[in-house]
């Protein structure tokens, strides 16, 4: 009798959190950069301070806020130390497990991929290391693959509201990395194509994604732009990774297509947070300008970055490091990518073989990683989108891998075992 995914599926989240709970305990790693200031400005979110630089009085939007807002919930929840918080992340990229498979079921409905792609999920190193890092792509993978379980229910029965729910959900990953907005070009405006007939129809469709996204990111980007001197996009550091990624050491040194801090200088620019950033981005963006002729090479080594074929040891690892990451761990997570990838591949080209429009939905988000890279440097945590796609896909590959059934022909039921068989293979 075939194991259903509503019976396994406690038992997937169980492992999930398991995997996840001793990687925390054993991660022995330091919490700094961009993990540190999340911790510490998440304190001060609980503490009633608001949004506010952690050394500076001043307000601050230098990351998206819906990760900051989670560990202020941790706070709040008596979970201050690092170690707590990381244990309570845990239990969020728990969360994504379940919704992995949920996303195999949707797209394939098969008990049986699904409980596969669980199982991916809940062992796959790639999606577990952010949770014992305290960094924010966890609380990205929970709203972005909820974002592609809405995706596939607006897809195979469109409707207006479900469309909505995309883009709030598209809004919150959006609030946890900025670079989701993409999703809405990659993902709903296609989406709203094939899911209505007339002009009129997508146009509906369309919109109400739209008008789901925008009520999901008004509050914050209202707090912004009466915060701040210049506009803010959810972000300030949307405009300050310009110049790390582009200048002398990441175009010709060792970190070329990489991102390097000290690029940014020692000198003090005037203004406020905002005005800082914008004349980050324009550093970075004249420098880029000044050496049209070397950014092939550097576009070039920012995929293989991002693919992990360009020095993986050093970006894969040691760069990884300084973001919390194990370097035992991480290197045992670029193994399994390296594994996983072949079958991903042979997933993709078994949905295109059944003519499964869901592929779309897989796909957007490695485009969207893809365009990221590009336009702003590689790196193996950039990948993160893409990387649940990679495992329902990979589930795809390995539940269609079915021993035929065993048939005997030494009694009078030998014809009827065959046909027996010979059914169950087709199925």
């Amino acid at each position: 009798m075939a194991l259903r995914l509503r019976t396994a599926l406690p038992f997937v989240a169980l492992l999930g959190l398991a995997v996840r709970v001793v990687y925390v305990l054993a991660n022995s790693m330091p919490v700094q950069g961009d993990a540190q200031v999340y911790h510490l400005e998440g304190g001060l979110l609980a503490d009633g301070e608001g949004f506010r630089r952690v050394l500076e009085d001043v307000p601050t939007a230098e990351f998206p806020p819906m990760h900051i807002i989670l560990v202020a919930f941790a706070n709040l929840l008596g979970l201050d130390g690092t170690k707590e918080q990381k244990l309570f992340f845990a239990c969020v990229g728990t969360v994504t497990v379940v919704l992995v498979a949920l996303l195999a079921r949707v797209v394939t409905r098969s008990d049986r991929t699904a409980i596969v792609a669980g199982l991916l999920a809940a062992l796959y190193p790639m999606l577990w290391l952010p949770d014992g890092a305290l960094m924010g792509e966890t609380t990205y993978g929970l709203f972005l693959t909820a974002s592609l379980l809405a995706a596939v229910h607006a897809l195979r029965a469109p409707a207006w509201w479900r469309f909505a729910l995309v883009g709030g959900l598209i809004g919150l990953a959006a609030l946890s990395r900025g670079e989701a907005l993409g999703l809405l070009v990659l993902l709903v405006l296609p989406l709203a194509w094939i899911g209505a007939r007339d002009l009129r129809g997508r146009a509906l469709l369309a919109g109400a994604g739209l008008a789901g996204l925008v009520v999901v990111l008004t509050p914050w980007q209202v707090r912004n732009l009466t915060t701040f001197e210049d506009p803010v996009l959810i972000s300030n550091n949307a405009s300050g990774v310009w110049i790390g990624a582009n200048c002398r050491d990441t175009y010709y040194g060792d970190l070329v297509g990489a991102w390097k801090f000290q690029c940014y200088g020692t000198d003090r620019i005037p203004g406020d947070e905002s005005q800082r950033f914008a004349e980050y981005r324009r550093r970075g963006q004249d420098y880029m300008k000044d050496h049209l002729g070397r950014l092939p090479v550097v576009l070039a080594a920012r995929i293989g970055r991002l693919a992990d074929v360009y020095k993986p040891w050093s970006q894969g690892v040691f760069l990884a490091s300084a973001e919390g990451r194990h370097p035992r761990a991480q290197k045992l997570g670029l193994l399994a990518y390296w594994l996983l990838l072949p079958f991903a591949v042979w997933g993709a080209v078994l949905l295109r073989r059944r003519r499964e429009p869901a592929l779309l939905v897989l796909l957007a988000p490695v485009v969207l990683v893809v365009l990221v890279a590009l336009s702003a440097y590689g790196s193996t945590r950039f990948r993160f989108a893409a990387e649940p796609g990679f495992v329902v896909l990979a589930a795809v590959a390995l539940s269609a891998i079915r021993r035929p059934a065993r048939s005997t022909a030494t009694s009078v039921s030998a014809g009827t075992s065959q046909s027996q068989s010979m059914e169950a293979w087709k199925a």
